[in-house]
């Protein structure tokens, strides 16, 4: 897509001239904003004391894992001063200037501008230094934030202090700008083997920015175009066709959406003459969140993506699917967001970056004027090449997944399955926890509880469950309106004995079956353990699992049991409001095959 644009086109056929965002001189902008509580937030700091990063902070990673110490005080700074500048272009009055001065002086003075789980897993050292500013995720939104409220405010920060601005355009040249030209090693830019994730997207979103706000020399913007063309081609090249994401419906907002704003910022720089919105796969990435979508504005659990409620990504979907001519997921869009759970203005929202702010003025009048048609599902939705799948009866959704053991974001979850009755998770994939050093580390399958397959809707072999790696995959997967199909015996290593393991889910007049039939090479003498994970209430009656007083959980094979495994984790907790689930098992010898139903009681 990126490159064959390159391969037919020239930089120099555009001008990247336009406005982009309206600056504090454009009252008719700004008077016309609701005032959403700016001016009284930041009325009430306006003694803010600017707390400081200590280099203990930063040492506190490596030593303990803990990532929070340093980032409270770094995302503080970041949102007062994304509040005080709100507030000064709402008020326009000079009031919030200092504080505005303060914040940038004293991000500028940064020795690094992203998190210390981040620097530390690039640059192994105690304390970073401002001679390796590697460009992570937020030193790309940091970035983002000082261009912009540089750009906006620059006529009364001209007459305030002049020389902050000088010094806000040195930082983002040495920081973002000259690196992000010279650098082709950082991993994210897809210029290694390792196929890039969400932060390619997600940072160049922030680097376009820069460079179309500050860039004079024309030059030098078609080269930094050239070479983000290149790496947004790496980040598309590995989506499969379906254009699937393997990070899971909260990543989306990071993954997808970031791709939408990358080439939203890139037509609207262009006033509207660069426009690559036609590309049949780019309305495929548009169009994931439908098939993961659960009820109201919930989502499916996928990877380390939470259960959660996503009306804001609607609105950027929404826009995605505008600018992909599909009116059929923009209505979609607008219906999820119509059946919001919460009624909160979505632009009340904390901010990653300022230019959301924009967009979701200019997006939510178009969503919020949709005239909605249902029903919004049919039957079965799938993304063959991401192996993802939902079908539907009434308010019962089953989703499945298959692919492979080495996805970004990765769980031992193949052939996994969670139950959705309506908004209620009924089998769940638990999803991931507050992040720490071991999460993203050789120690994350040790470590962290909620990413191994005991803890999945998944069966293990005589005591043997899935392993962690690209050879480890579903041999098959499939769905149709009726039923989802998973082969997956190459899931688990060879000591399993496995050589064939398939699972048929589907419907039943009461509930839903899930029929797994297997092939042992030692003749089916092997000791069979099933996996139900829920949040929910769970009790054991005449060797069934009841959950909630609601569903009755059987099995034609096995005696069950059922143990209770704390979360110990405020943001699990947080996500399924409980203090724990139930693993739910049924343990069977000598049988090829067992069915699990689960009937409305």
């Amino acid at each position: 897509m990126f490159k064959k644009f390159m391969s037919e086109h020239s930089f120099a056929q555009y001008k990247f001239d336009a406005q982009m965002f309206p600056t504090v001189s454009d009252r008719a902008y700004w008077d016309g904003l609701s005032n959403r509580g700016y001016v009284e937030a930041a009325e009430s700091s306006l003694d803010f004391d600017w707390p400081i990063i200590k280099a203990t902070d930063y040492m506190e990673f490596k030593k303990s894992g803990n990532r929070g110490i340093m980032e409270r005080p770094h995302n503080l700074r970041r949102d007062k001063l994304t509040l005080f500048a709100l507030a000064e272009l709402v008020e326009n009055k000079g009031r919030f200037l200092p504080q505005i001065v303060n914040g940038l002086f004293a991000i500028c003075e940064e020795s690094y501008w992203g998190l210390s789980a981040h620097w530390v897993d690039e640059i192994p050292k105690n304390i970073p230094t401002p001679v390796e500013p590697y460009i992570d995720l937020c030193a790309g939104e940091t970035a983002e934030r000082l261009v912009m409220i540089a750009t906006l405010l620059r006529e009364p920060l001209l007459d305030f202090c002049p020389e902050i601005l000088d010094r806000v355009e040195y930082e983002l040249e040495v920081r973002i700008k000259t690196p992000y030209l010279e650098h082709r090693d950082y991993w994210w830019m897809g210029y290694g083997k390792r196929i890039p994730n969400n932060w390619n997207p997600w940072i160049i979103s922030n680097v376009l920015a820069v460079f179309f706000l500050t860039e004079k020399n024309e030059r030098r913007l078609h080269r930094a175009l050239g070479k983000v063309f290149d790496e947004l081609q790496y980040y598309y090249d590995g989506l499969g066709e379906d254009g699937g994401c393997d990070e899971g419906p909260g990543y989306w907002g990071r993954a997808g959406a970031s791709l939408f704003e990358c080439v939203y910022e890139i037509k609207k720089a262009s006033g509207g003459k660069l426009d690559l919105f036609d590309d049949e796969k780019l309305g495929r990435i548009a169009a994931y969140l439908k098939t993961v979508h659960v009820s109201k504005d919930y989502f499916a659990s996928v990877s380390d993506s939470h259960y959660s409620a996503l009306s804001g990504l609607m609105i950027f979907n929404f826009a995605f699917a505008r600018e992909t001519a599909q009116p059929e997921l923009m209505n979609f869009c607008a219906a999820v967001y119509a059946d919001r759970t919460s009624k909160n203005d979505p632009r009340y929202c904390k901010l990653g970056t300022i230019r959301h702010i924009f967009y979701y003025d200019e997006f939510i009048k178009d969503i919020e004027s949709y005239e909605v048609s249902l029903p919004i599902h049919s039957g079965v939705e799938i993304l063959p090449d991401a192996e993802l799948a939902g079908i539907r009866s009434g308010d019962m959704l089953i989703f499945a997944k298959g692919g492979h053991n080495d996805e970004s974001h990765n769980h031992n979850d193949i052939g996994s399955f969670a139950l959705y009755d309506a908004q209620k998770a009924v089998l769940v994939d638990v999803g991931i926890g507050t992040y720490t050093r071991f999460t993203f580390s050789e120690y994350r399958y040790d470590m962290i509880p909620w990413v191994k397959a005991e803890n999945h809707n998944v069966p293990a072999f005589d005591g043997i469950t899935q392993q962690y790696g690209r050879k480890y995959y579903a041999d098959s997967f499939s769905a149709t309106d009726d039923e989802i199909k998973i082969s997956f015996a190459s899931a688990y290593p060879k000591e399993a004995g496995l050589s064939l393991l398939e699972r048929k889910l589907s419907f039943t007049e009461s509930g839903m079956s899930c029929l797994d039939s297997f092939v042992l090479e030692k003749g089916n003498v092997g000791r069979v353990r099933e996996v139900l994970m829920s949040v929910m209430p769970v009790e054991v009656v005449e060797n069934t699992a009841v959950i909630d007083g609601k569903y009755r959980i059987s099995a034609s094979a096995g005696r069950v049991s059922c143990e209770f495994i704390k979360f110990e984790d405020s943001s699990l907790e947080g996500t399924w409001k409980t203090e724990g689930v139930t693993r739910i098992c049924f343990d069977a010898e000598g049988v090829d095959k067992i069915e699990i139903r689960v009937d409305n009681i």
